[in-house]
């Protein structure tokens, strides 16, 4: 009986202790004034910015009328137009003599790191309106729906529930080598609250919304704490207990860079196992719908590939010591991957990349990257922007005179 009284005793100084350091450190915390993140919701706007919110078919979009000053990578004052797209306002009833094109695609082409008139979007429509097939003919509206983030999947499910409003002649979808293989595969992409494709068992490619019924602590594995799974009431009021969540948020999203550059190395060379083979799949399928739905609407379909920064740094030295380090065998595999797919199922490709490269090298030059942020990384700057203005407004206008050949 006394060891019992004995451990019981322990126990109860133990508990003691405990319950008295945490009542300190919650004061001590306080009395510092150090605070951290209070408990995610049960109600979360799935929003990667301010100029976001949540969205029940996409999972986000671009917030209506939303404007303000973008500081965070480049930096510009953003306008949202009343239709939820980082463009002027368009009319949905489309003038006569209009070549309208409507441009899909995610960060690179939403493009809020540069001012709007810097974007290719913009530049596009001011030099295809003197493409010698246009000029003094139609006028040239190029609109841009694109949105941080999005996948193919939820550019495929933008065109049907945006795009076709507009009436374009043109869709050209904006593919990033960098992650939008990532982003269509619910197995490697981390942020799950989106519409993603499957094929099921009869072989064909089917629209899972599953996404809907994610609560916010499942959505994201990258970004929730262990503390979001305590009670609400817990969390709440205990400022230790906040304090742990940021360290622990803290610490992930510098994990998150290391394993994302890592995972993103990936997508340079061939699948090597099952979930890419698959995520690949999912991508050229996606692809061609959108390509199939397109030319259903009697529009044309242009691919554009932007690479990867790695494959148009200005140094190639640093190319080489990638591909080394990551047993890549081409650095322009995805690229040559997409123009083979284009060739196969019909449609033109214009990779940017080898391009981009050639400029790079030649005028020693960023197309990525500005001054507060990653040198050479990231998105496009006002360089980057203007060359893919020059490069797809040489391959659509192309195209235009083509189609006013007569016909043999």
């Amino acid at each position: 009986m006394s060891k019992l009284k004995d451990l019981g005793v322990n126990l109860g100084l133990t508990l003691s202790g405990l319950f008295v350091g945490v009542i300190i450190g919650e004061i001590g915390l306080r009395v510092a004034q150090i605070e951290g993140y209070q408990k995610i919701g049960d109600f979360v706007e799935s929003a990667p910015t301010n100029f976001h919110t949540s969205d029940r078919d996409l999972g986000w979009k671009l917030k209506p009328n939303a404007s303000g000053e973008w500081k965070g990578e480049g930096a510009s004052f953003v306008r949202v137009n009343s239709e939820g797209l980082h463009d002027r306002e368009h009319s949905k009833v489309k003038s006569p003599n209009t070549l309208r094109v409507a441009v899909l695609g995610d960060s690179f082409t939403e493009a809020i790191h540069v001012p709007l008139e810097q974007t290719f979007w913009s530049k596009l429509e001011r030099k295809l309106g003197n493409c010698a097939a246009v000029k003094g003919r139609k006028n040239v509206e190029v609109i841009n729906f694109g949105v941080q983030g999005y996948s193919t999947a939820q550019q495929l499910v933008m065109l049907r529930k945006k795009v076709w409003d507009y009436n374009p002649d043109i869709v050209v979808l904006a593919f990033f080598t960098g992650n939008d293989i990532i982003n269509n595969s619910p197995k490697l992409e981390y942020d799950l609250y989106r519409p993603f494709f499957v094929y099921n068992e009869s072989g064909k490619l089917v629209q899972d919304n599953s996404f809907r019924d994610l609560k916010p602590v499942d959505r994201n594995q990258k970004a929730v704490s262990f503390v979001d799974r305590l009670p609400g009431w817990l969390v709440d009021n205990s400022r230790i207990l906040q304090v742990v969540k940021k360290a622990d948020l803290d610490m992930k999203k510098r994990q998150l860079s290391e394993d994302f550059t890592n995972l993103s190395t990936k997508n340079l060379k061939p699948p090597e196992n099952a979930v890419w083979k698959d995520a690949w799949k999912v991508t050229e399928g996606l692809i061609v719908k959108i390509r199939n739905e397109v030319v259903q609407k009697n529009a044309d379909f242009l691919l554009v590939v932007i690479g990867d920064p790695i494959q148009v740094d200005r140094d190639p030295a640093k190319r080489q010591k990638l591909m080394q380090e990551n047993n890549i065998q081409d650095l322009y595999y995805p690229d040559r991957r997409l123009e083979k797919l284009g060739a196969r199922e019909g449609f033109r490709v214009l990779t940017l990349s080898e391009q981009f490269k050639g400029y790079t090298e030649n005028y020693q030059v960023c197309v990525h990257g500005f001054e507060n942020s990653v040198p050479c990384g990231g998105h496009w700057n006002e360089i980057g922007h203007r060359l893919a203005s020059i490069l797809i407004n040489q391959n659509l206008c192309r195209e235009l005179k083509q189609s006013q050949l007569p016909k043999r």
